[in-house]
């Protein structure tokens, strides 16, 4: 490393330039083949174009959003300034080539050519270079919120590739926004996403992941020999989806919404007392054979001491608002009285079947007599009545059922169609744990350190062009992140997390921060020299390789 003597030595040095974790990035975009495939894809037609390749303007793009900033994508122009960007990609770079007008047309050309079978191109391609194939795949969806109106479209128009932006179930916790959904499929090991398409805002779950395990079909080609699994949340437990993998031979490990098939609830009334072993500190549980759907499979039935923790609290906290909801019910009836007792016993039935945490203590129907129209005779006994029913009810909390309801809550269901392997309890249980990497991905797309978790640009087109570039950029950093993991394992390395601690699984966003200083500075003579790189700095680019110790200017 130069010293601040030798810096003064040369001449008319221009101002310090960020590298930081991007050189990181924009090495292994290269070193994989990512900007020459999209080259190849789709090539540019003329130099009229603009100054960069279709394949360049993605990696900006990419930097961009793995950038470690609050500004998000369309922010791009005012990013890269005081950004090294030649050490991070090897291409010239100025300001003012890289604008919305070139951006534009690359996210048009990226739908033209087709979202789904660019990305999943790319993402072969990671693989690949790692050495990889697909092993067992997560599914799941997520939803993205719009700053904007709607968007519909007539089914001619839908055939073009447009997805409609409209209001539905948002996982992002506005539901005063329009938003489009996002389907992804996950590679288990690496935590590289292998699929991803733009869905309507409102899609349903079950029928989009109807269509994610025909696309499972594809990937047949690319999979191991190794027995490989579909893994996914309970949307994907429906007849026809089962019916269709058994049909298919397609294994798949899965759960069942408890709350939404009465088998399930069945199932765990039956089994809940039995003994179980245990799986783990939280879990204990048992394989059972069942047949469902025409289906053989197995379940396992999971107890979980910490869900039961958890649904203590909240199971009474749902039957408190049933009863204060209830109550007021019950005040309305002091005025309103009904004028046959048929009535109001149809009306104690109804408010009977209100009750789910709740029971009736006490119910009553009194009588209320009163004079009726007409003028008043001399002899009360010959006075006309009219008799009202008012209802008189008591609630209070059953408490038998709510224990019943938060023993149920604490258990759940794990389903697979593979019965033929002799599964152990802490097999099953992890493999469906390992759902946790297609939703630590769209955690990753969400987060505002490296993406908008909205989405603001306009145009249909360059909305999906948008979701489909955040998840090739969530692909450049999970495979980033494999690369050195294994690399650590096979030589037996641990590097220091935040908190000083050598550990063997670091994660890419604790080296990012690391790197984050790094600093270059360019001489007249186009000499570049970093600067801030320690210790682990140069441990972690040993181990990814010559290229990334060639791009922060390390020579042996």
């Amino acid at each position: 490393m130069k010293t601040d003597s030798t810096i003064k030595q040369k001449q008319e040095s221009q101002e310090p330039r960020v590298v930081g974790h991007l050189g990181l990035v924009g090495t292994f975009m290269h070193e994989c083949g990512l900007i020459d495939l999209i080259d190849r894809l789709i090539p540019k037609k003329s130099h009229n174009q603009g100054h960069f390749s279709y394949g360049e303007v993605v990696a900006l793009m990419i930097l961009n959003g793995l950038g470690y900033t609050s500004k998000p994508l369309y922010l791009t122009h005012e990013f890269f300034k005081n950004k090294d960007v030649e050490a991070m990609l090897g291409i010239n770079f100025q300001m003012e080539w890289f604008n919305d007008d070139i951006i534009g047309r690359t996210m048009d050309v990226i739908h033209e050519y087709g979202i789904t079978d660019l990305f999943t191109a790319l993402s072969m391609q990671i693989l690949e270079y790692l050495g990889k194939k697909p092993s067992s795949v997560n599914i799941d969806s997520t939803s993205f919120h719009y700053h904007g109106t709607e968007q519909l479209y007539e089914e001619e128009q839908q055939a073009q590739r447009k997805i409609n932006i409209t209001y539905g179930y948002s996982r992002d916790a506005h539901p005063e926004l329009v938003q489009v959904m996002e389907q992804m499929m996950v590679d288990n090991e690496t935590g590289i996403p292998l699929f991803m398409e733009p869905e309507d805002g409102n899609s349903n779950d079950t029928k989009a992941f109807q269509r994610m395990v025909k696309v499972y079909e594809n990937f047949k080609k690319y999979r191991t020999e190794d027995c490989i699994y579909l893994n996914a949340d309970s949307a994907l437990y429906s007849e026809n989806n089962i019916e269709y993998m058994a049909d298919k031979n397609i294994k798949f490990v899965t759960r069942i919404a408890d709350g939404k098939f009465k088998i399930a609830q069945k199932f765990i009334t039956e089994h809940c007392d039995e003994e179980l072993e245990q799986i783990d500190e939280k879990n204990n549980g048992k394989i059972y054979t069942v047949e469902h759907y025409g289906v053989n499979q197995k379940w396992l039935l999971v107890h979980s001491s910490a869900a039961e923790a958890r649904n203590e609290h909240s199971v009474e906290s749902l039957a408190k608002r049933e009863n204060d909801k209830l109550n007021k019910i019950i005040k309305g009836y002091e005025k309103n009285l009904f004028s046959c007792e048929a009535d109001a016993k149809k009306e104690i039935e109804k408010f009977k079947r209100k009750c789910r945490y709740c029971q009736v203590l006490s119910e009553n129907i009194e009588i209320i007599e009163k004079a009726g129209r007409g003028r008043k005779t001399k002899d009360p006994s010959k006075q006309k009545v009219t008799k009202l029913y008012r209802i008189q009810l008591s609630v209070g909390i059953n408490t038998d059922y709510c224990k019943q309801v938060q023993k149920n809550r604490s258990y759940f269901i794990i389903v697979t169609n593979d019965t033929e392997r002799e599964w152990t309890p802490q097999e099953l249980l992890k493999q469906y744990k390992s759902q946790s990497k297609v939703e630590r991905g769209f955690r990753f797309l969400k987060d505002p350190e490296f993406f908008a978790d909205s989405i603001f640009v306009s145009k249909n087109e360059h909305i999906q062009s948008l979701l489909m570039i955040m998840t090739l950029s969530l692909a450049v950093f999970s495979g980033l992140e494999w690369k050195l993991r294994s690399t650590m394992k096979e030589k037996s390395v641990k590097l220091r997390n935040q908190v000083g601690k050598e550990v063997e699984n670091i994660t890419m966003r604790r080296i990012f921060q690391e790197f984050e200083a790094v600093l270059t500075i360019i001489f007249k003579t186009g000499e570049r020299i970093f600067y801030f790189l320690n210790s682990q700095n140069y441990q972690v680019l040993s181990m990814l390789g010559t290229a990334w110790e060639k791009s922060y200017g390390v020579t042996t």
